[in-house]
């Protein structure tokens, strides 16, 4: 009996998991088509706008923001 119940709660944690990457992966296919967006923009010559600037601005700081908490967390 207990391993039934141990089972159903992994099995829980797995579709929750699985949720959750599902909607993690949704946002990447976004981020990707709106950098495909700007990228073309830039092989074109063509202007950006300050929402793309300000787009590329807030990735620079998430990725400097990424890098800060792998250091502090290889640190551990």
């Amino acid at each position: 009996m207990d391993k039934s119940l141990d089972t159903s709660a992994l099995r829980l944690v797995h579709e929750e998991k699985l949720k959750d990457l599902l909607k993690q992966q949704g946002n990447l296919k976004e981020l990707e088509a709106e950098l495909n967006r700007i990228n073309a923009k830039i092989n074109k010559k063509e202007e950006l706008t300050n929402d793309d600037t300000k787009f590329i601005g807030n990735l620079g700081w998430l990725a400097a923001l990424s890098v800060s908490i792998a250091t502090i967390a290889a640190s551990l």
